[in-house]
């Protein structure tokens, strides 16, 4: 870049603004505070203070102009390099350089603003605002007026003392190492964690109202403080060195933590929340490869954690150590101590078993085990034979402790080992034909023992680790001889269509019986139908004649009923006119009275012969009506009608017959005169 280009002949400088200018004959520097106008000469030019040396800027487009420093009431400055004299004074206009205090720093409070002298720097700060839980860490730069500490001696402001902080002159405040901030949170004491503390310098703590133990400490000492409440400050005597939280531990977790006296380590096993003390113990690690973590069954693990092992139910696993020995049946979660470790098994594989490629395990299998093998057989005719068996195995808690089932590390081998050789002795003693009927029953009866009537088979139990055999299952029989095995099928196969043909007729034979029992059956439901039908009809009939006879019933005593109601309505009608005529009979009779009376009264007073004529004239007319009827009787008896009146009056009186007789005489003459 050419001169010409980085001059500039004229320069305008607002208020509250400066500029630097060199003089290139002399390399002075003059300060231009505005307002003003700066016009350049040939041997000016505007420069720049730029990593402690003066460069040149191009002011054209406003460089090399700058805005005064500026600080409010709640900020203050750090000036680098301050004027010698304390009363220097940059005025309008330009301004020769002054002597500075190179490598000394002041603090300017706000509220304040001004411009730099050539060759100074300045950083404007916020003042710091302290909350009660915060504190700012000042540290002596520089002599402070006043007080005679020493160059490095860091202090402590409080926010519980001081609620707005601006350093004098000679202090700086340190940034926190962790943020870009000045102020820093005060450690906060409370349960579940504690402060790691180093004793920076002698000091006596029995007049202490702090929360540390009221007693002298030397330097160097370190201290753990815990279980109180409330906020620590560091101090110029205490450092924190961390801060310890608790380790949580759940139900099934544990922490190895080494004693840093004794160098004893223990085993920390939750539910608990532990709070290590770090001048005393330490948090052991306990590395796991991969093979064991794989044999162990324990996924990613946090390696400050002891190691967990969960045995499932049906399982067991031997923690061993160098002084003891415990078995751990599942279901159970087991914390392994710093110095445990499981007892590895290695068990026979393949079909047969073998120990090319063992099976490493930490987990045995006590209940409901299935062991398979394959066994090769020779039977008592040289036929050999290979028969794939499984075992039903347990590991039984009678008898010693459990810890003989750990006893042997390969119990898969002996158990074919010893099972077969006994299946192998058995075959030796059966002809083929015996042993491909038999096979099953020979082998578990060889294996299990015999079967009894009231008891199962017992087993066979094994007493070098307690295992139980209590089933074998023959899975396949292979005869390895092709000629013997061809000739075994083909009579198999006879024996199967013989065996077919007789189970054809047997079933032809069961379904004409079958078929016969049906049509006897159909015919017996046939016969309980048409029983069924005659107890039905004659049910209906007794119904029907039950019917009948109680409509009979029902009508006869509705008949009954009407009739004795009639009856006793004729009764009371009958009573009623009884009593109607009684009282018509005493009516009546008192008006007959009444007129015989009269009557009597009325014939007194006539003359005897009106009585005697009277009498005549009713003699005369019996007379005549007698004759007219007795006359037909006397026809026919031949006799008169007198003869015939006078026996039918014989029977009344004397005086009254001889009457009637007069007059039946004198009647006669009177019919025969006139006859």
């Amino acid at each position: 870049m050419s001169e010409r280009e980085i001059r500039e002949r004229d320069i305008l400088v607002a208020s509250n603004e400066y500029a630097y200018v060199q003089d290139l004959t002399k390399g002075d520097i003059v300060l231009y505070v505005g307002p003003t106008k700066i016009s350049l000469s040939n041997t000016e030019r505007i420069v720049d203070y730029r990593d402690g040396r003066f460069v040149p800027v191009r002011g054209d487009d406003g460089g090399g102009v700058y805005p005064f420093i500026r600080a409010s009431a709640s900020e203050y400055v750090i000036l680098e390099n301050p004027p010698r004299d304390p009363t220097a004074r940059a005025t309008k206009g330009p301004t020769s350089a002054v002597e500075l205090l190179t490598g000394r720093r002041v603090v300017v409070p706000g509220p304040a603003t001004f411009p730099l002298w050539p060759g100074q720097r300045a950083a404007v700060v916020a003042g710091h605002a302290l909350k009660e839980d915060e504190y700012l860490v000042v540290r002596v730069v520089e002599p402070v007026e006043g007080e005679a500490r020493a160059i490095g001696t860091e202090l402590i402001v409080r926010g519980t003392d001081t609620s707005f902080y601006v350093p004098k002159t000679g202090l700086e405040v340190v940034p926190s190492a962790s943020s870009a901030s000045y102020v820093r949170k005060a450690h906060r004491l409370r349960r579940g964690t504690g402060l790691h503390l180093r004793v920076l310098k002698a000091f006596d703590a029995s007049a202490s109202r702090g929360p540390l133990p009221s007693r002298a400490y030397a330097a160097g000492e370190e201290l753990f403080l815990e279980g109180g409440e409330g906020f620590f400050f560091p101090t110029d005597e205490l450092e924190v060195l961390a801060q310890v939280t608790a380790i949580p531990l759940a139900e099934g977790e544990g922490l190895h933590v080494r004693d840093l006296e004794t160098g004893q380590v223990r085993t920390v096993i939750g539910p608990a929340s532990y709070l290590p003390d770090p001048t005393k113990s330490e948090v052991v690690f306990r590395a796991l490869d991969d093979e064991l973590a794989r044999l162990y069954r324990v996924g990613e693990r946090d390696g400050a954690r002891a190691i967990t092992v969960y045995v499932p139910s049906g399982f067991a696993i031997l923690v061993v150590s160098a002084e003891r020995r415990e078995v751990v049946r599942g279901p159970a979660t087991r914390v392994l101590a710093y110095d445990e470790n499981l007892e590895v098994l290695e068990l026979s594989t393949g079909r047969p078993k073998s120990l090319k490629a063992t099976l490493r395990t930490c987990f045995l299998q006590v209940d409901g085990n299935k062991v398979s093998d394959l066994v090769r057989l020779r039977t008592k005719d040289h036929v050999e034979i290979e028969a794939a068996v499984s075992y039903r195995v347990s590991f039984t808690t009678e008898g010693p402790s459990p810890e003989r089932w750990f006893h042997v590390v390969d119990y898969v081998g002996l158990l074919c080992d010893h099972v077969g050789s006994l299946m192998r002795a058995a075959a030796r003693c059966s002809t083929l034909e015996r042993f491909h009927g038999q096979s099953t029953e020979l082998l578990r009866g060889a294996v299990l023992g015999e079967k009894t009537a009231s008891e199962p088979r017992p087993g066979r139990l094994f007493d070098e680790n307690g295992m139980w055999v209590y089933d074998v299952e023959l899975l396949e029989v292979h005869i390895l001889d092709a000629e013997v095995k061809d000739l075994l099928e083909s009579a198999q196969r006879s024996t199967i269509v013989s065996e077919l043909a007789r189970q054809r007729d047997t079933q032809r034979l069961e379904n004409e019986r079958i078929a016969e029992e049906v049509n006897r059956g159909v015919l017996a439901a046939k016969r309980a139908t048409l029983d069924a039908a005659r107890e039905h009809e004659g049910a209906e009939r007794a119904l029907l004649l039950a019917k009948a006879e109680s409509e009979t019933a029902v009508g006869r005593l509705k008949r009954l009923g009407s009739a004795t109601a009639e009856a006793e309505a004729l009764t009371i009608r009958t009573e009623a006119e009884a009593a109607a005529a009684t009282r018509t009979a005493v009516v009546e009779e008192r008006r007959m009275k009444t007129q015989v009376d009269g009557f009597r009264e009325q014939m007194s007073a006539l003359a005897p012969e009106l009585i005697t004529t009277l009498k005549t004239l009713g003699h005369q007319k019996l007379a005549e009506e007698l004759t007219r009827h007795a006359a037909p009787l006397a026809i026919l008896g031949g006799e008169s009608v007198v003869e015939v009146v006078e026996r039918l009056l014989g029977s009344l009186p004397v005086g009254a017959s001889s009457s009637v007789k007069a007059a039946l005489k004198s009647g006669d003459g009177r019919r025969a005169a006139g006859g």
